[in-house]
């Protein structure tokens, strides 16, 4: 049976050298309500070091707003990062929360290096958070259980779901341009409906863990970096969205340390 995005190419912003000349090439996912303009300051950085860098967005989650089926899959996603990652020559994978799922995705089929922050375990939301958004956030959550997408609603949400002390101009510029996600796509992020099962690998792996994500605990991270034989580093004041408040540039660092150990 088709699914939603087979016959779509991935849509993918360049930055950086061209592949000839550049380190090495670094394709960039996003998490989910996000889109590839997240990365902003973030993915310049790595560009500027000298790396070819690829911004993948996912359907519907950037300029090109459009409504994505109810029946949409994260594994539709998968896939898709899985296409734009095969028209790179051995890519440096790099996934947010969603993002780092669709990683793992990936790292069924193809040993690749990868980084990922603040991920999406392989087995979906913990039951721990699971039932703080349920506490927090009763409608939002069943709105899934019925068919209807799960919006960002407001400044206060956002803040509470992906930043922590950000001024409020900052909060509302995200907020304008987060979508909604699907139905389907949601319950199977919320009940680990849909799994990842990687392996450990031969090549390098780094998880970077927020200790103040309201998504996944640091324990659970912990967990998630030994089934995957990746080195563990962990921000203790970042909050989901790590990168958008760090202004010692540590999650860059990290990133660049990482890409530099692997030449």
């Amino acid at each position: 049976m088709a699914r939603p995005f087979d016959h779509l190419q991935p849509r993918v912003t360049r930055l950086g050298p061209l592949p000839a000349e550049a380190k090495r090439e670094v394709l960039f996912i996003h998490g989910a309500w996000h889109g590839a303009w997240c990365w902003d300051e973030l993915a310049q950085g790595v560009a500027a070091a000298g790396y070819g860098v690829s911004l993948l967005e996912q359907p519907g989650h950037g300029q090109d707003r459009w409504e994505l089926p109810g029946a949409t899959s994260i594994n539709d996603y998968a896939r898709l990062a899985a296409r734009a990652a095969g028209n790179l020559s051995g890519p440096v994978l790099v996934g947010h929360s969603l993002g780092g799922w669709q990683v793992q995705k990936i790292w069924e089929v193809a040993d690749l290096p990868g980084v990922l922050l603040a991920p999406l375990p392989a087995g979906g939301l913990p039951l721990t958070s699971f039932l703080k958004m349920l506490v927090n956030f009763p409608l939002d959550l069943t709105k899934p259980m019925i068919g209807r997408p799960v919006a960002i609603r407001n400044a206060a949400m956002a803040r509470r779901l992906f930043l922590d002390q950000a001024p409020e101009e900052q909060v509302s510029a995200l907020l304008a341009r987060l979508v909604p996600e699907p139905a389907r796509a949601c319950l199977e992020m919320a009940l680990g409906l849909a799994r990842a099962r990687p392996g450990t690998g031969q090549q390098p792996r780094l998880l970077i863990a927020a200790g103040r994500d309201y998504f996944f605990p640091v324990g659970c991270e912990q967990a998630l970096a030994r089934r995957l034989g990746a080195r563990l580093e962990v921000l203790p004041r970042a909050p989901h969205n790590l990168w958008m408040e760090d202004p010692e540039g540590r999650v860059l660092q990290l990133i660049l340390d990482f890409l530099g150990s692997l030449d």
